[in-house]
């Protein structure tokens, strides 16, 4: 039911460029609109904001949605070897 989970070197390639190239794309796109920046795709698992004054935190890491973000571009990725492996056994 769920083979198309098993990992897989491609897979895991897919999953890390689609993660962190879209992940890049949205926090270029958030920087310049606010004082702040967004990194994560579908969940914002670390933002940070400023100006900071010295001494004060102004970034927040969310463990939980860094591991939603991984597993959901994992997902996306196996779908996507999975959609190519089926064409390319169709032809």
């Amino acid at each position: 039911m769920l083979k198309f989970l098993k990992p897989s070197l491609l897979k895991i390639v897919v999953t890390l460029v689609l993660f962190l190239g879209l992940t890049w794309l949205w926090s270029l796109k958030n920087m310049y609109i606010m004082d702040a920046s967004f990194y994560g795709l579908p969940l914002t698992f670390y933002t940070v904001w400023g100006p900071c004054q010295p001494g004060l935190t102004c970034s927040e890491f969310s463990v939980l949605n860094f591991a939603f973000d991984l597993a959901f571009w994992y997902a996306a990725g196996a779908l996507f070897v999975n959609a190519l492996s089926r064409k390319k056994q169709a032809t």
